[in-house]
């Protein structure tokens, strides 16, 4: 029982930890510029610096618009008139980049509030453990701290896809606290449940 314990608590460490120091790199030192970033300013500097998905949704409006405007005048005067060739130029391009800032920002609200629940949930599940083990079964304690962390570990995981927005950033954010916090939690429960105790393993 205390291999298989201290086995699962080394790998449920190594997890955390290498995620938190990636979580911290992509956060603060990982460079975002691109050489070719100059051909598409102004309008990825407005999308990094929107303080929520409304301010983008000011910006896209009147392009929605001017797209949409365009397309009525030449469907008038041609009604088989397609527009795949023209997502390279202008506002097409603009309208284009704004409609995935905006679904990639709801994308991120989405993964954080997920992320909150679920690690919830698994701090739920590791304070049943953790009373179980002691007061009830072992095995159904270990298995209920299992569940646990797998579900600690997965919901804070990296997001390998980089955007720069706030809500991206945000999303780090919560992913590096709630690693370290997990990392505590499985700190405490070692040491509750003397998983690295030479003494409690011979008894």
């Amino acid at each position: 029982m205390k291999a298989l314990q201290r086995t699962l608590a080394i790998l449920a460490a190594l997890c955390l930890i290498v995620q938190s120091v990636r979580h911290g790199y992509v956060l603060w030192l990982e460079p975002r510029a691109s050489a070719l970033d100059r051909y598409d300013q102004p309008l990825k500097d407005e999308i990094a610096s929107a303080a929520s998905v409304d301010d983008l949704l000011l910006r896209y409006e009147p392009i929605r618009k001017e797209v949409d405007r365009i397309k009525a005048d030449r469907r008038a005067a041609d009604p088989k008139a397609r527009f795949e060739d023209e997502q390279d130029a202008e506002p097409f391009k603009s309208e284009e980049t704004l409609r995935s800032a905006i679904a990639s920002w709801e994308e991120r609200a989405k993964e954080i509030h997920a992320l909150r629940f679920y690690w919830l949930v698994g701090l739920l599940l590791a304070g049943l453990g953790v009373a179980c083990y002691l007061r009830i079964n072992r095995w159904a304690g270990v298995t209920l701290l299992i569940v646990a962390f797998s579900e600690m570990v997965y919901w804070t995981c990296p997001s390998f896809l980089v955007t720069s927005t706030r809500e991206f950033d945000r999303l780090l954010v919560h992913k590096l606290t709630l690693s370290l916090a997990s990392l505590v939690l499985l700190g405490v429960s070692t040491r509750v449940l003397a998983v690295f105790e030479e003494r409690a393993a011979h008894a």
